[in-house]
């Protein structure tokens, strides 16, 4: 049986969410039926993988143009999940030679972010014409298949991205609320303010901030002395600060579907979360986690879980459930048919 060449345009060895899942789509996805090519990032070393990666050197674009051609070049199907990061070439070629290719959504197209596509690209006919290039388009969750963005040929059913499930190993549950965390870019959309203003109300639980950038002086300056900075960590490092955290607090108000509330449940950490970009999707509000609707109710909602730390351990036990569902092992059913409709569909 012919195994399906699938190109997965990512980095696989640098850390970032798309490039994370296409690490995991390498990983999981079955060999007997289907055989993964991907990108990698020289950093004077390279790690082994059990499948064909091209090896970009990071500061010459001229080498991650090549990456993708070649990617193009050898794959049946490729998944591009920086598109607007992908050689215009790329694209072309990929269309040239009759190349099914997919993507994936994974934030807001409607004007409700100052980061979506349509200030990136400028109008709605510039994302057309990007868009046009790709066979299909798919929404990582069902919020975002209902926003205005029909007219770009987009998907109604989501193609949910999945998570590792290395991130499970606590074993038990503290007793009250000593920790809360965050895990992000130190960008102004999200909105971390929110979690200096709650640490300075709290002094007695610690905040912990893995990230970084460009806010990350201002909100240095801000902080109280309950608040620690931990800058970027590694990926498979966060899992021990996870472990020593109650409660995981993102207080963006647009985002696509965060997976670090994920990795945070396989650790029984729950999330507090705003609705405004469709949490309830996959959060049953005080049972596998927090919906909220203002900071005020975050205010309150600590100050109750404190009183009543019976509350969040409940939510803690209940909270691994819903990392199991998006488990990649789970989710990567539905990648690979996916894959097959765009190889069999193909002209």
């Amino acid at each position: 049986m012919k195994r399906i060449k699938i190109f997965l345009g990512g980095y696989i060895n640098y850390t970032n969410a798309q490039n994370i899942n296409c690490l995991s789509i390498a990983k999981h996805i079955d060999k007997n039926k289907f055989k993964p090519y991907a990108l990698t990032v020289h950093f004077g070393s390279t790690n082994k993988y059990n499948f064909n990666t091209f090896n970009c050197f990071k500061y010459f674009k001229i080498s991650k143009v090549f990456g993708f051609l070649w990617g193009i070049i050898i794959c049946d199907v490729a998944y591009l999940p920086k598109h607007i990061d992908t050689p215009l070439i790329a694209l072309k070629l990929a269309k040239l030679l009759k190349k099914p290719i997919f993507t994936t959504i994974e934030g807001n197209v409607s004007d409700r972010s100052k980061d979506n596509l349509i200030d990136l690209f400028g109008d709605k006919n510039k994302i057309k014409k990007h868009f046009s290039y790709f066979n299909q388009i798919f929404p990582i969750t069902t919020f975002l298949s209902k926003q205005k963005i029909n007219s770009f040929n987009i998907q109604s059913k989501p193609l949910y991205l999945g998570v590792e499930n290395k991130f499970s190993i606590r074993s038990s549950l503290k007793k009250k609320l000593n920790q809360i965390i965050f895990v992000g870019s130190l960008i102004k959309r999200k909105n971390i303010d929110e979690v200096i203003r709650l640490a300075a109300e709290y002094p007695n639980i610690n905040f912990k901030i893995i990230g970084d950038g460009p806010e990350k002086e201002n909100l240095i300056k801000k902080a109280s002395s309950n608040v620690t900075f931990l800058g970027l960590i590694p990926h498979h490092l966060i899992i021990n600060y996870f472990k020593k955290s109650d409660l995981l607090f993102l207080p963006s108000k647009s985002e696509g579907f965060p997976k670090v509330i994920l990795e945070a449940a396989y650790s029984s950490i729950p999330s507090v979360l705003y609705d405004d970009y469709g949490a309830s999707e996959w959060i049953v509000n005080r049972k596998n986690g927090f919906i909220v609707s203002h900071f005020e109710e975050v205010r309150l909602l600590i100050a109750e879980l404190i009183e009543n730390p019976l509350i969040l351990q409940k939510v803690s036990r209940n909270v691994k459930d819903l990392a199991s569902f998006f488990d990649w092992r789970n989710i990567i059913k539905n990648w690979e048919l996916v894959i097959f409709k765009l190889y069999n569909e193909r002209k």
